[in-house]
């Protein structure tokens, strides 16, 4: 390591690797609802001009704004477990095929599930469903972690 590096050294590296990966993916989702706002003239709300109110044609603005805003909810989160976790101890092995597992989860929620027919592709339910499996068994295992915290 190099002397003159600055910062906090957390102990992170697990999840400080993680970070551009997920960084790039949201990116790529806030470019998608720019590139959309723009080409459709549309720069407040989520239906575009061309929106339809009929469910088996999505709209493209919709689609791409609940990609990128339900990534925003989920990923921070997800992220923070993941370095309290780190934080606490926890198996990096462990976490690296975590995150890894949780980057494949949003991805396919988006790409195979919103962006599917009529925004109802099987990646969808597997990506939610497994990002709230990823929370909660994150979640969890901190918990263990911290366990001779409350005596146990």
């Amino acid at each position: 390591m190099s002397t003159g590096t600055l910062g906090l050294r957390l102990g992170t590296p697990i999840t400080a690797l993680a970070l551009p990966l997920f960084t790039s993916y949201y990116s790529l989702l806030a470019y998608r609802v720019i590139s959309i706002r723009v080409g459709t003239g549309t720069f407040v709300g989520d239906k575009s001009k061309e929106g339809k109110a009929d469910q088996s044609t999505p709209d493209a603005l919709t689609i791409a704004t609940r990609s990128h805003g339900n990534f925003a909810e989920n990923v921070p989160l997800a992220l923070t477990i993941t370095a309290l976790a780190e934080l606490n101890g926890a198996d990096h092995s462990i976490l690296a095929g975590a995150l890894g597992t949780l980057f494949l989860l949003r991805v396919g929620h988006v790409e195979f599930g919103l962006r599917g027919g009529s925004a109802l592709g099987p990646g969808r339910i597997i990506g939610f469903l497994g990002t709230l499996g990823y929370l909660v068994g994150m979640s969890g295992y901190v918990a263990w972690l911290t366990r001779s915290y409350w005596g146990y």
